[in-house]
């Protein structure tokens, strides 16, 4: 009887335990998507400042307003409880389209790229998209590390038992992984 309740309460512990890790994962999967998309957002400090920069030369290209409009539209879209990496890829794409244009500008008017304010802001976007791609690190080993612990055993009967999560979408930027040739064979 004694022997019984014993490894009862082995079982019952270890469920806890396993229950407790899957959650843990979980949060840190959150957790890295909440610092993806606060380094997301800190991009946005920087766009009131580059259009203002750029409403001084007349002959800058009309689209540059509309893309910047659009990336701040996306940027604001992206929810820190809301794990959406389409969302994400959406705002990565756009992201890129106003940044290269800016830099294309910056090339195409000297007295615009010369300029400390221009160099400077370059290097916060670098800087920025540095964060980002970081943090997009994180959160993809998160989510492998989250993923893992739901489908191992015994893992993944405490979580069809008890947990219940879904497995979460790890994030891959739009023609990064279908460029590219090699294909390990798994």
């Amino acid at each position: 009887m004694i022997t019984l309740l014993v490894v009862a309460a082995v079982v019952i512990i270890g469920i806890i335990i396993l229950y407790n890790q899957i959650v843990g994962n979980l949060n840190r999967a959150k957790r890295a998507w909440s610092d993806v998309i606060t380094y997301e957002k800190l991009k946005q400090d920087v766009i009131p400042q580059l259009t203002k920069l750029t409403d001084n030369f007349k002959e800058f290209e009309s689209d540059f307003i509309e893309k910047v409009t659009a990336l701040r539209e996306s940027i604001s879209v992206l929810d820190k409880d809301d794990i959406d990496v389409k969302a994400l890829a959406n705002v990565e794409t756009k992201s890129k389209a106003v940044f290269s244009s800016f830099k294309a500008t910056a090339e195409n008017y000297p007295e615009l790229g010369s300029t400390k304010i221009v160099q400077d802001l370059m290097d916060e976007i670098s800087d920025k998209n540095e964060n980002v791609a970081a943090a997009i690190t994180i959160y993809n080993r998160s989510v492998e590390h989250f993923n893992n612990s739901i489908e191992m055993v015994p893992y993944n009967v405490v979580n069809s038992l008890f947990a219940r999560k879904q497995q979460l979408d790890n994030f891959h930027q739009s023609g990064t992984v279908e460029s590219y040739d090699y294909k390990p064979n798994f």
